[in-house]
């Protein structure tokens, strides 16, 4: 989402001083390194359990146990497809295993209470030591989808459930293969790819085994990557077509494009929360790997934001890391977890606010003492109020600038925590009680939903080495 220089300075242009007490000051959740070469690639519903792959084998992580290595086919090892996948619960993983007994890849159910896996078969069909692979699991842990391998090297989508055991799907397409890549939270319905009579990988879904292919203005969507709990709302990576934007769908309304943080990347949404409310993904440049691309994160209310500025801009410290690769959401849309890069690439954990919006501190603008301290009351609304206040500063005049990036800058003793070639600036006076105020209209612009704007105060005191004080950071992002 871009925003305009002229809209920037419209935020600050309209501030008059107002009375105003102290306020407080927000605190951001969490972020979690699960390791190098780690790719997180699912949660459960509260966020609390992980499951993932390294080069060779899946993982569970919990925030008391860290990683844990549970066996099975990684993705990564050139043996066999699949990734895995959580029940809601976290008990439950379905992923892809060695059939021992068989020397088979199969799609398997993974227990984590007992530690145990079961192979569950396939179609009959066994190619190059694969007979089928585990793809995803509904939220209740009843039905596993994924794929398995029929004659004439196709494969064919798949579920299972202990009533039923391995059902074949099918294909509408002759000779054309299929996948499911993900179920709802009571495995009625089914999301993945149909190939097209061309081999292109068209986005499916299956109910009760019935499949509906998706269309993007008239013509084939890419690949459905994940489901709604209530199998209303379907995601998926964007065609050529739609300038490979990321998608939503539902059968009511049809496919909607997600945009773009770059418009010449290309994007795909990876997972959805279990209302269908937000929804995350990443756009990255090609050719070249996903992770030298930034994840994304979409609601009805910002459209899509950056997300790691939005996690800098709610306080949560990520040590100069990029979200690169967003792949799974817990169930209530706060919790993330993927690939991302800094010194290396690694996977990731992350815990959002519980409201996304607002005014959030970070930083200490002089160290070792922060005596002037920068908030922000309620929550920003496009024509609404922007409300800031400056507390136990020198009575006087007290500068508040704004910027649309955060930084860390060496100034006075203290440290700038604000972008200084974005930087507009206004001026409020201190009471005797040592409070400035700013407050002033959030003009109606919609490109300034979701946008986070980065705000510090500086002020006279004689007290400081620089005579400077510097305020604590704080980012503010305006909702619809």
């Amino acid at each position: 989402m871009q925003v305009g220089s002229r809209e920037f300075v419209s935020v600050l242009g309209f501030l008059t001083l107002a009375p105003l007490a102290p306020v407080g000051l927000g605190n951001g959740n969490g972020f979690d390194n699960l390791g190098a070469n780690l790719t997180a690639y699912a949660v459960s519903a509260n966020g609390a359990v992980v499951a993932g792959y390294d080069a060779n084998q899946y993982f569970v992580w919990t925030p008391s146990s860290g990683v844990q290595a549970i066996g099975g086919t990684s993705p990564q090892s050139g043996l066999a497809g699949g990734k895995p996948s959580l029940s809601f619960d976290g008990t439950r993983l379905c992923g892809t295993v060695l059939n021992a007994p068989l020397n088979q890849q199969q799609i398997g159910l993974y227990d984590v209470g007992t530690g145990t896996w079961l192979p569950l078969g396939g179609l009959g069909t066994v190619i190059d030591g694969s007979a089928s692979s585990g793809w995803g699991i509904s939220g209740d842990g009843s039905t596993l989808v994924g794929l398995g391998w029929v004659p004439g090297a196709q494969a064919h989508a798949i579920t299972w459930r202990q009533d039923t055991g391995i059902v074949d799907l099918g294909t509408t397409v002759p000779n054309r293969s299929t996948r499911a890549n993900a179920a709802d939270f009571d495995g009625d319905t089914v999301v993945g790819w149909q190939d097209g009579a061309t081999g292109f990988r068209q986005g499916a879904v299956w109910v009760n085994g019935v499949q509906t292919l998706i269309d993007i203005d008239g013509s084939p969507a890419s690949e459905a990557g994940a489901v709604s709990a209530d199998g209303n709302w379907v995601v998926g990576s964007g065609p050529a077509s739609n300038g490979f934007q990321p998608w939503r769908w539902s059968a009511t309304t049809g496919a909607e494009s997600l945009g773009h943080l770059n418009p010449s990347w290309r994007g795909a949404a990876t997972a959805i929360s279990a209302d269908g409310s937000v929804i995350v993904g990443f756009d990255r440049p090609f050719p070249g790997p996903a992770t030298f691309g930034r994840g994304f994160v979409w609601t009805e209310a910002t459209g899509m934001l950056d997300l790691t500025d939005l996690a800098i801009a709610q306080g949560i410290d990520l040590g100069g890391a990029v979200l690169a690769l967003p792949l799974a959401i817990s169930a209530d849309g706060r919790t993330i977890v993927g690939s991302a890069r800094g010194a290396g690439v690694f996977g990731f954990r992350l815990t959002l606010p519980e409201e996304p919006y607002g005014y959030t501190a970070y930083g200490t603008g002089l160290s070792p003492t922060n005596d002037m301290v920068l908030g922000g009351v309620g929550t920003p609304v496009l024509g609404g109020s922007l409300v800031l206040a400056t507390s136990n500063a020198t009575p006087g005049a007290v500068l508040l600038a704004a910027s649309l990036g955060s930084a860390q800058v060496p100034l006075f003793g203290g440290v700038a925590l604000i972008d200084p070639f974005s930087l507009v600036g206004t001026f409020a006076v201190a009471t005797v009680g040592g409070t400035a105020t700013f407050n002033g209209p959030i003009p109606s612009i919609p490109s300034l939903a979701g946008v986070p704007f980065y705000f510090q105060s500086f002020g006279g005191d004689i007290t400081k080495p620089e005579g400077l004080a510097l305020s604590n950071g704080l980012s503010a992002v305006i909702r619809r």
